[in-house]
């Protein structure tokens, strides 16, 4: 593939029409909920025959009920005066999946949201409305910050061992590693950010926290304990938690038994009693007939090809149909429904294998406990890049970006952009994580 030195304005020229392409994505969603909506208002279905608009949707473009439902909700709540086919401003760097799970936040929890915020957390803001707390256990800031690491212990214990204690970007650093964490207990709701803390307390309007009130707060609870053990000095064993590296490590005593009282289950490895060779050979032996017997086909049986005589399996390999765009963009819609917020229990489509990797994708990105194993490496994702058309390397910029691998905030700091691209990927761009 030819190669192609890219300037310093071509970048910029990209990332200005990567995001122009991104938004005009989310628009055409507000336009889709629109045009439903004004169909519905002036029942227009009527005139098909059609009964409502869901089952004008349904029978003419494929949506179901719940899909027009959520384009029409996203209309209503994005759209400039509630009505149109514009986006509203303070959406525009949002992406769909977020619009979509903020559809059931109050008003006032939506100024929590920004666009590093990943979709789990949005999901489990909705629960923490849903769910009223139980009381005791974090009724005050002070005591939601001394749970906080409490469940940190090394976070806290970091941060008090970090030389520079004057140094509120740093500290922040430490318990914000990410530049995006959420953080829930008894009464309240953290979502942590690169320059703001937002917190809401259960059934208010939430409210910003600096970092600044956050360290101050964080010195007056645990000052008197401060040091590289803050977290021991502190919390000590009565909070049930045990430092691993104080556990008392001494072997139990075993009493003393004559080696053939004791089961082949309870001899360590170190102990156990070698084969002799002639036996170890005898049994390889057996193994290996045994193996051949297990393989073995009949002379007369011809291994059975892959789909072969077998008429649906033939049909489910069948190349699809084009997709209408209007179809497209309900698939995707329907993929990423959250199952809690469906009014009605309809079946969905099983996900096509490539949104099971953007999920994958996602997942690695927004779920620490999620991870992608690459099994074709390629290189560093700025040699992938580079092996690409221009053309090619906007799709896959502007894939990452919906994948929340490259998010807007590196933008600002080239250090993150370089470890974005020195970043192993295979040989489909998709980021190497071990």
């Amino acid at each position: 593939m030819e190669y192609v030195q890219m300037t310093l304005n071509d970048w910029m020229e990209m990332k200005e029409k990567l995001k122009r392409e991104l938004q005009g994505v989310k628009q055409s969603f507000v336009r889709i909920g629109y045009a439903l909506r004004q169909i519905e208002d002036q029942k227009l279905y009527e005139r098909d025959g059609y009964k409502s608009i869901a089952e004008f949707a349904q029978a003419e473009y494929g949506l179901k009920p719940s899909t027009t439902s959520r384009f029409i909700g996203i209309n209503k709540e994005y759209s400039v005066d509630g009505y149109s086919e514009r986006l509203r401003e303070e959406y525009m760097d949002l992406g769909r999946s977020q619009l979509e799970e903020m559809l059931k936040l109050p008003d006032s929890d939506r100024q929590m949201i920004r666009p590093e915020t990943s979709r789990e957390d949005i999901r489990e803001l909705k629960r923490f409305n849903k769910a009223e707390p139980a009381a005791g256990v974090a009724d005050d800031i002070s005591q939601l910050i001394e749970n906080f690491f409490r469940d940190n212990r090394e976070i806290l214990n970091a941060v008090f061992n970090e030389p520079d204690q004057e140094n509120i970007k740093r500290l922040s650093e430490i318990i914000n590693p990410g530049g995006n964490r959420s953080y829930r207990k008894g009464l309240f709701f953290l979502m942590m950010y690169e320059n703001k803390i937002s917190v809401k307390k259960y059934g208010t309007t939430p409210q910003e926290m600096s970092w600044e009130d956050f360290i101050h707060r964080t010195v007056d609870i645990f000052g008197d304990a401060a040091g590289p053990d803050t977290w021991e000095n502190h919390f000590g064993e009565a909070s049930g938690i045990v430092d691993s590296e104080k556990k008392d490590t001494t072997p139990e005593t075993v009493p003393d038994t004559a080696p053939e009282e004791i089961s082949p289950a309870q001899k360590s490895p170190e102990i156990l009693e070698e084969k002799p060779y002639e036996q170890e050979k005898e049994q390889a032996e057996k193994d290996a007939k045994s193996s051949e017997k297990e393989t073995e086909i009949p002379e007369n049986e011809e291994p059975e090809e892959e789909n072969a005589e077998n008429p649906q399996m033939a049909e489910e390999n069948r190349e699809p149909e084009e997709i209408a765009p209007a179809q497209k963009t309900a698939e995707s819609l329907e993929e990423e429904a959250d199952p809690e917020d469906e009014k009605e229990e309809i079946e969905e489509p099983e996900p096509e294998p490539e949104m099971e990797e953007n999920r994958a994708a996602e997942a690695v990105d927004g779920d620490p406990d999620i991870q992608e194993v690459i099994e074709k490496p390629y290189g560093s994702r700025k040699q992938y890049i580079d092996s690409l058309t221009e053309a090619e390397a906007a799709v896959y910029i502007s894939e990452e970006y919906q994948r929340y691998s490259l998010v807007e905030r590196y933008l600002a700091y080239p250090s993150e952009v370089e470890k974005w691209l020195k970043a192993e990927v295979d040989d489909q761009g998709r980021e190497h994580i071990i």
